[in-house]
């Protein structure tokens, strides 16, 4: 409940401690024109400044991951919320996974919730230049943990001038960017390497920040794909779903290993760098390829090889949602090919989706299971 009782939040688990700390800052402001939302995964903040009558326009919503935008998106149409895909219009709600945020950041004020797990610092830096690029427009930051090299970024936007205090668990920081950033002038923060599979040539890869392994190649991927490079007999034609693939480089290294194989690969990541990173690779290495943000284009039953490499956190969610996407996608006798620590968990998983293991291999610091559906 905030405001005297005027507004009321549902939520499975409660506000996002940063969330809650725009909403409480909400009365102290006056009349905001066009904001941008960063950060958030619910569209509350944004909600409850048209519900408190501090919007003016548009307010643009932007996350950079496919998970919060589907989220936000219903949250918004359950509150019975106006959707628009202009930011130009009137009144309403736009919600983006642009990483173009100079053309999004069209009002004077900026929220930006910076909360844990959020990417990387790299990131941060990168959408701070692009929102930091226009003289007097205000930047309001709740974040859990403040990166000392941001907040003097921050600090040096608005001319030294940065209000900075605690609340709580929370940091809050507030100040107008008195010293913008040109946009023609931001800097580069794209990044390319060199990888390759023994015995062919190498391939140059491009990264964006935020992008998983941003600026080198992931050494378990790798592991994964000269793998199955080695032990995998592919026909012509075979499918491939590259899940979780970040810049494309498993599915990329595999289809160009294998020109006269023509795999169909497609690649799906949730996050907006590397959707952006696989579709710039994979226009650099042209093959059959599609590259999905949403997994609402897999086709199940499908595909003949499934290419797993997922995130670990300890209550192994992720890895169950890969294998069970897995289950789901692949043909009968189509294979899982995934990378791991150690084999024990990652097995055991498997096997209670009905995947038959046929081996595991050492590679690299990585065990690399195959197994059979």
């Amino acid at each position: 409940m905030f405001w005297d009782k005027g507004l009321r939040v549902v939520s499975r688990s409660g506000l996002n401690p940063t969330e809650a700390a725009l909403v409480a800052l909400m009365p102290t402001l006056g009349t905001v024109t066009r904001p941008l939302f960063l950060g958030g995964r619910t569209g509350a903040a944004a909600m409850a400044a048209w519900l408190r009558g501090i919007t003016r326009g548009t307010a643009t919503i932007h996350t950079f991951d496919a998970h919060a935008e589907e989220t936000i998106r219903r949250n918004l149409t359950n509150n019975h919320a106006t959707l628009v895909e202009d930011a130009g219009a009137d009144l309403g709600f736009l919600v983006s996974t642009s990483l173009d945020l100079v053309g999004l950041a069209q009002g004077d004020t900026v929220f930006w919730q910076l909360t844990k797990g959020d990417g990387t610092a790299e990131r941060d830096l990168f959408v701070l230049e692009q929102t930091a690029t226009r003289a007097g427009r205000r930047l309001i930051v709740t974040a859990e943990e403040a990166n000392p090299t941001f907040v003097e970024r921050l600090r040096k936007a608005c001319g030294g001038k940065l209000s900075l205090r605690k609340e709580g668990g929370v940091t809050l920081l507030q100040g107008t960017v008195s010293k913008p950033y040109a946009p023609e002038a931001l800097p580069n923060h794209r990044a390319t390497f060199e990888v390759s599979l023994k015995g062919h040539g190498p391939i140059t890869l491009t990264t964006l920040p935020g992008c998983f392994c941003h600026r080198r190649a992931d050494m378990g991927g790798l592991a994964l794909t000269e793998v199955v490079a080695e032990q995998v007999a592919f026909d012509s034609g075979d499918r491939v779903l590259d899940m979780g693939c970040g810049c494309g480089m498993d599915g990329i290294l595999l289809a160009t290993a294998f020109p006269d194989k023509a795999l169909r690969v497609d690649y799906l990541d949730t996050d907006a760098s590397a959707r952006e990173s696989a579709l710039e690779n994979v226009r650099r290495h042209p093959h059959r390829a599609r590259v999905f943000f949403h997994p609402e284009g897999l086709e199940e039953g499908a595909y003949d090889l499934f290419l797993s490499n997922p995130p670990y956190f300890g209550d192994w969610r992720i890895a169950r949602h890969f294998i069970q996407t897995a289950a789901r996608t692949l043909r009968k006798g189509g294979l899982i090919a995934y990378v791991a620590k150690t084999a024990g968990k990652p097995t055991e998983l498997l096997q209670a989706e009905g995947f038959t293991p046929l081996g595991t291999f050492q590679r690299r610091g990585y065990t690399v299971i195959l197994a059979e559906k």
